[in-house]
């Protein structure tokens, strides 16, 4: 094996056209895994701005939507029986603009 190596290394002849055929494939897999891995990673950026884009334009219109506030009871049911919680204040926003589904706050009334 290390004679091998050695007598090709002083070998004055050059490589074969199969090993350089190959050795063109390999290169040329290689750039193609190169461009997907690019262009999905290019992709995923662009779905993470978009999502971004949209939790930060919700959060903006929340900040302009009128709520009304009423106070109650939340109370939770199962089998078993049920579960109350009092007193809690609930905020119902809706925005008449966009007609888009109400926010609904629930918190605990001091």
């Amino acid at each position: 094996m290390v004679n091998k190596l050695r007598k090709k290394l002083n070998s004055r002849m050059g490589e074969s056209i199969a090993e350089t055929l190959v050795a063109l494939l390999i290169a040329a897999v290689a750039l193609v895994m190169l461009a997907g891995a690019i262009s999905s990673s290019s992709n995923v950026i662009f779905i993470s701005r978009e999502k971004l884009e949209k939790y930060y334009e919700g959060e903006e219109n929340l900040a302009g939507l009128s709520g009304t506030t009423s106070t109650g009871s939340i109370i939770i049911t199962d089998g078993a029986g049920a579960i109350s919680f009092d007193p809690y204040s609930v905020v119902y926003y809706q925005n008449k603009e966009f007609q888009r589904t109400p926010v609904v706050e629930y918190k605990m009334s001091e």
